[in-house]
C-alpha cells in the first residue's frame, strides 16, 4: 500500500486509462442489491485512492445516470460560499464531458448560497480525478462540479436540501470526494457508525468537533446524508475504509441508496 500512496494516477490518457482499466479489473468488489446513488470517494489523486475508487464505482448496480453533481472540498482554503464551476464543458484526459446547465441553475435558484464562479475548481482533487473513473464505467452523462467553500451546518442543510430535490426530479448520481486526515480508532469506529445508519445528528456533532477525526470534504458527507435522509434512503454499503497512516490521508469509499 505505501508505494501506491506514493504514486499518483496519471495525467495523460493512454497510462491513465490503462492504470483506470487496471484498477476495475482487480477490483473484486462486485455490485450492491440496492439502487445507489450516493458514492463517497476519495478525494486525492493516489493510486491507493484509486483503489478505493474502483471498489465503489464496480459496486453500482446501475450504469445510466443522466447526471452527475460531484461535490468537493476547497483546495484553496475556505471562502464563503459554494461554488458551481462555470465552465460548459468539463475537460478529462479521456475526453470532455458536457456541464449541466439546467441543473446548475436550479441549484443556484435554489439556494441563495451557492455561486456560479470557478473560485476553488480545478486543483486536481476531486472531480479531475472522479471524472475519468465515471467515464470508465457510466454511459453518456452530464455533470456539476460543486465546491464548499465553507462547510457550516447551515450550508449543509441548505446543500443537502437542494441536492435532494435535483434528485428527485431527475437519474442523478453524487458523488462525494473525501479524505480523512487524522483520526484514532474511536473517531474511525465513530464515523463508520453514524454512516451505517445515515444520523445525520451525530456525524454533524462528529466533524464538527474535530476531536476524534479530521475530515477534509466533511460537508460533502453531511450534505450526502441530508439529501439521502430526504429522498428516504436507508441503504449504505462500505467498501473501504482506512485511517490516515505515516503522513498519508485515509480514504472512505461508501454507496448510499434505496430497496
Amino acid at each position: 500500500m505505501q508505494q501506491l500512496e506514493a504514486s499518483l494516477l496519471a495525467t495523460q490518457r493512454a497510462p491513465l486509462l490503462g492504470q483506470i482499466s487496471t484498477l476495475l479489473k482487480e477490483s473484486t468488489a462486485t455490485p450492491v442489491d440496492f439502487f445507489a446513488t450516493i458514492v463517497i470517494v476519495p478525494n486525492t489523486p493516489s493510486l491507493a485512492g484509486g483503489v478505493v475508487s474502483a471498489d465503489v464505482y464496480k459496486s453500482l448496480s446501475a450504469a445510466d445516470f443522466d447526471t452527475v453533481i460531484s461535490i468537493a472540498p476547497s483546495g484553496i482554503g475556505e471562502f464563503k460560499r459554494i461554488t458551481a464551476c462555470s465552465l460548459e464543458q468539463y475537460a478529462s484526459p479521456l475526453g470532455d464531458v458536457p456541464v449541466d446547465d439546467r441543473v446548475r441553475n436550479e441549484l443556484c435558484d435554489e439556494d441563495d448560497d451557492i455561486f456560479l464562479d470557478d473560485k476553488g475548481h480545478f486543483n486536481h482533487t476531486g472531480l479531475d480525478v472522479q471524472l475519468p473513473f465515471l467515464q470508465s464505467v457510466l454511459g453518456e452523462f452530464s455533470v456539476v462540479p460543486l465546491v464548499m467553500g465553507s462547510e457550516t451546518v447551515d450550508f449543509c442543510k441548505e446543500l443537502g436540501s437542494a441536492v435532494g430535490e435535483i434528485m428527485f426530479n431527475r437519474n442523478t448520481l453524487v458523488v462525494v470526494c473525501v479524505d480523512i486526515v487524522r483520526a484514532t480508532p474511536k473517531g474511525m469506529s465513530l464515523f463508520s457508525q453514524a454512516l451505517d445508519v445515515l444520523d445525520v445528528p451525530r456525524m454533524m456533532t462528529l466533524l464538527n468537533q474535530e476531536n476524534e477525526i479530521l475530515v477534509q470534504g466533511k460537508g460533502g458527507v453531511l450534505a450526502a446524508m441530508i439529501a439521502a435522509t430526504h429522498r428516504r434512503y436507508t441503504r449504505v454499503h462500505v467498501c473501504d475504509m482506512a485511517a490516515p497512516d505515516e503522513g498519508t490521508h485515509g480514504f472512505v469509499g461508501a454507496l448510499i441508496g434505496r430497496g
